[in-house]
């Protein structure tokens, strides 16, 4: 029989909590098959753990102090007797080194790689990368090939698409979403908010999320000026709200294969996205969607500008982004990719 150990210690519900929810099943089912388990674990009080409270099979939920605690640990440990895994997959480094400690010698180790930071081991783990440059990076650094995949990641197919340009009776809206952190670099959607204002622009900025950053942005938006034009809206359902802009805009200073921009071009949003590594992957430049130097303002003004003064054009971008995610970022996608990269880790264990 083949157990999975599948965790995932986050406190929130952003990319990396909702990629480790889109790999449960398929892993569930995926053990099912071969007549085994799949354990899902979560942080004790966080949000996945409330959010999935009647989830059928339940998830199991440990608390997540430190790497390195007593209670944490032995947590960590009564899990793993009592699953007694074949394969310990986990996303974060929190968890990949808890259960690396916990686990028994002859246990398959995996990492999900959301980020370029990650710590390196060669001897009995496997990382699965959700973008190519950080599988490239992972080789790099001296990971074996042979144990390094590439999965990107997926999105459900909305069932509602936006109808970018389509209501002549209000300013274009450019919306935006994610963890109101530093590296998403919203700071620089507002700036270039700013920058569009004295152009003389009619436009309206929604940001969806939450976060430490909060504070801050509020205080730019007040400092430009801009309290009628750009607001922080909470969190929303990631789909129902992208669906009601007209252009995406999506600043971010660093990102693994981000979730949040699929999610955009699934439903059919014209996109400027910085261009670093994950979105130069999903985006190619002038067929579906733009790309901007990271923190450079000017820039991604210039690109919003243009996509909202020429409509067809821009819905014609939109268009072709979601072919690009209808064609090789689905959930039939993410299924066949996950289950062959764990079929491999399976065979070697």
């Amino acid at each position: 029989m083949t157990a999975i150990l599948h965790a995932m210690l986050g406190k929130g519900l952003g990319g990396l909590e909702q990629v480790f929810l889109d790999y449960q099943p398929i892993l569930e089912t995926w053990a099912a098959r071969r007549g085994g388990i799949c354990a899902g674990v979560v942080r004790s009080g966080g949000a996945v753990a409330k959010a999935q409270a009647g989830r059928s099979p339940p998830l199991l939920s440990m608390p997540a102090h430190t790497d390195w605690d007593p209670i944490t640990l032995g947590a960590a440990r009564r899990i793993v007797k009592a699953v007694q895994p074949t394969i310990i997959l986990s996303h974060g480094q929190r968890p990949a080194r808890l259960f690396e400690k916990a686990a028994p010698k002859q246990a398959r180790l995996a990492i999900c790689v959301h980020k370029p930071v990650f710590e390196v081991e060669t001897t009995r783990t496997d990382y699965i990368c959700v973008g190519r440059h950080l599988a490239d990076l992972a080789i790099e650094r001296g990971i074996p090939a042979s144990r390094v995949h590439f999965v990107p990641n997926a999105v459900k197919i909305p069932a509602v698409l936006a109808q970018p340009f389509a209501d002549a009776g209000r300013p274009p809206r450019i919306v935006a979403a994610g963890r109101l952190h530093p590296k998403k670099g919203f700071d620089v959607l507002v700036a270039a908010a700013a920058l569009l204002r004295d152009r003389g622009l009619s436009f309206e900025v929604e940001i969806a999320g939450e976060g430490d950053e909060r504070g801050r942005l509020e205080g730019l938006i007040a400092e430009h000026g801009l309290g009628e034009r750009v607001r922080l809206v909470g969190w929303r359902d990631a789909s129902a709200f992208l669906a009601t802009g007209d252009v995406f805009a999506f600043p971010s200073y660093q990102e693994g294969f981000p979730l949040v921009l699929l999610e955009a071009m699934a439903v059919g949003l014209p996109v400027a996205a910085s261009a670093i590594p994950g979105p130069d992957e999903m985006i190619l430049e002038g067929v579906s969607g733009r790309l901007t130097g990271p923190g450079d303002p000017v820039a991604l003004a210039d690109a919003l500008a243009a996509l909202i003064a020429d409509p067809a054009a821009s819905v014609a971008l939109g268009r072709k982004a979601r072919e690009a995610v209808l064609a090789d970022y689905g959930p039939d996608s993410l299924a066949r990719r996950l289950s062959a990269v764990v079929d491999e880790i399976a065979n070697r264990a």
